[in-house]
């Protein structure tokens, strides 16, 4: 797999430190207009010191050969575009259709990353989705209902969280939050999800084609509550997982199923996981 680089982090520095944000926003317009429609409210823009910046780019840059070299030994031979920017500090990554280059296009905000771990994971994620959507392109989304569908969610970042996984080689708790969050948290919150698992399934197989404005299942609202903080994450996991385990499917042949194939074949994993 070859990744090929765009860096708007100098245009940040050279406009957007000067209060020049929308020339900032124009270097990349196609980017800018799909973050703030889906990712941040228009016009929010972090700032951060020159050397915090750079450092950051660094980190990120340092990191993606691995990951090149990950993705190739599982038989990807793609030319994935990723951009790097700054941005409101909300997400760390997705990938988006840009017409002008008539591809899906990584895009990383920096700010989002703060040690080697978190970007092998969490950049390894990206790239997925990227990958995931040039295949089929039905699981992208072109509106906020689309975006936000229960089942789009759980399939997307179930796919995501089991591929990086298989290609780092990191455990399930790792995966799901590398060390943004103390290690004890996260034991402590995989637990919680592990125990409540059965009653996870159901609900969402419940809410499968429900599109709430912002899905609770994949949001950070309440830490005492998984089903309000990433817990979507973790069954889209196991559901993955054990639909690769049962029928033996890789990750190049994951990322090729349509979504009528996949969303049965999850439905019946969710099913059996409610009723255990």
């Amino acid at each position: 797999m070859q990744i090929q680089l765009r860096d708007l982090t100098p245009a940040y520095l050279q406009y957007a430190l000067r209060q020049r944000e929308q020339a900032y926003f124009a270097t990349y317009p196609e980017l800018f207009q799909h973050y703030y429609r889906y990712w941040a409210a228009p016009g929010e823009l972090v700032h951060l010191p020159e050397n915090v910046v750079q450092e950051k780019v660094r980190l990120i840059k340092t990191r993606l050969p691995r990951l090149k070299q990950a993705f190739t030994r599982q038989g990807f031979s793609d030319t994935i575009w990723v951009v790097l920017f700054v941005g409101a500090n909300t997400s760390n990554g997705h990938a988006f259709w840009d017409e002008n280059r008539q591809s899906f296009v990584v895009w990383l905000p920096v700010e989002a990353y703060a040690s080697p771990l978190q970007v092998d994971v969490f950049a390894t994620h990206e790239i997925i989705h990227a990958l995931h959507y040039t295949r089929r392109p039905e699981f992208y989304f072109q509106d906020e209902k689309v975006q936000h569908r229960v089942a789009r969610q759980v399939i997307t970042e179930g796919i995501a969280t089991w591929g990086t996984q298989v290609l780092t080689g990191y455990d399930e708790t790792t995966v799901l939050w590398a060390d943004y969050v103390s290690a004890s948290f996260a034991k402590h919150w995989y637990e919680q999800c592990r125990s409540q698992l059965s009653a996870m399934a159901q609900r969402i197989l419940d809410e499968w084609n429900d599109s709430q404005e912002a899905n609770p299942w994949f949001s950070m609202w309440d830490e005492k509550d998984v089903t309000r903080y990433r817990g979507g994450y973790y069954v889209g996991l196991q559901v993955i997982e054990k639909t690769c385990e049962v029928h033996g499917i890789n990750l190049p042949a994951l990322l090729a199923l349509e979504m009528r194939i996949i969303e049965k074949l999850a439905m019946k994993r969710l099913k059996e996981m409610a009723m255990a």
